[in-house]
């Protein structure tokens, strides 16, 4: 199974990816299927991004003024580009600036899908998070949560978490004490998904899955997420070496 296809991704979609653990992977993951497949594909920050990550996706194109980031995407992918990176300009050798999320609405009639990198989490396997983010825009027509399963049962810490007081004032789980499964779903149910377009689809994507352990405790998680309604879940052995598998619970 391909993720843009479990995750139901087709020609036309915004998809938001926020949370941790993965996320920069699945968008990797995600615009390789989709190229492979013969399908053009922009993928726009709306907050930060690491040079890393874009040199794996494609050329990049930058400008702080819209109508020039628009026109300069537009002639990448006629010269012949299936994947680009649009940012508002270079901040650091290594990372990249996001655009305004309404500009993503300007650029998405270019490319056949858009995948937006709405947060960041310093790598961390889970997250909470703050009310600025994530930052996705409206035009999106889904939004998918991410947490890395190796987070359950860990202690809340920043070793384990990003911004862990934010993630135990949600949950309701003291720092140092374990995550839960409860408070994993929790955090991507109400915290990665507390703010998303209410036309906007939802999706959870949890990531770090193999059989065994890994599996069992990601099917718990699952259980708990549909108790918040999130029915769509996804699991993946990403980040994780290649071949990536994919299971739908």
């Amino acid at each position: 199974m391909k993720l843009h296809g479990a995750l139901g991704i087709s020609g036309g979609d915004v998809v938001a990816f926020a949370g941790a653990g993965g996320k920069s992977a699945a968008i990797l993951q995600v615009a390789r299927e989709l190229t492979e497949a013969g399908m053009t594909v922009l993928t726009v920050p709306t907050t930060k991004m690491f040079m890393g990550e874009v040199e794996r996706l494609g050329p990049l194109v930058t400008s702080e003024d819209p109508r020039e980031l628009v026109a300069g995407v537009k002639a990448a992918l006629f010269d012949g580009s299936d994947s680009v990176v649009a940012g508002r300009a270079r901040i650091s050798k290594n990372r990249i600036d996001g655009v305004d999320p309404d500009t993503v609405g300007d650029l998405a009639p270019l490319a056949d899908v858009i995948l937006v990198e709405a947060d960041g989490s310093r790598r961390r396997p889970i997250k909470g998070t703050a009310p600025h983010e994530p930052v996705i825009p409206a035009s999106s027509t889904l939004a998918v949560a991410v947490g890395n399963v190796s987070a359950l049962g860990s202690p809340v810490d920043e070793d384990h978490v990003h911004r862990p007081a934010v993630f135990s004032e949600l949950t309701g789980v003291s720092p140092g004490q374990s995550i839960t499964a409860r408070a994993f779903a929790r955090a991507l149910a109400e915290g990665s998904l507390a703010r998303v377009p209410e036309t906007t689809r939802t999706a959870a994507l949890i990531t770090g899955v193999e059989p065994g352990r890994p599996m069992a405790d990601a099917s718990t998680i699952a259980r708990e997420l549909w108790r918040f309604d999130l029915r769509d879940v996804i699991l993946t052995s990403i980040p994780m070496d290649a071949p990536v598998r994919v299971w739908v619970p």
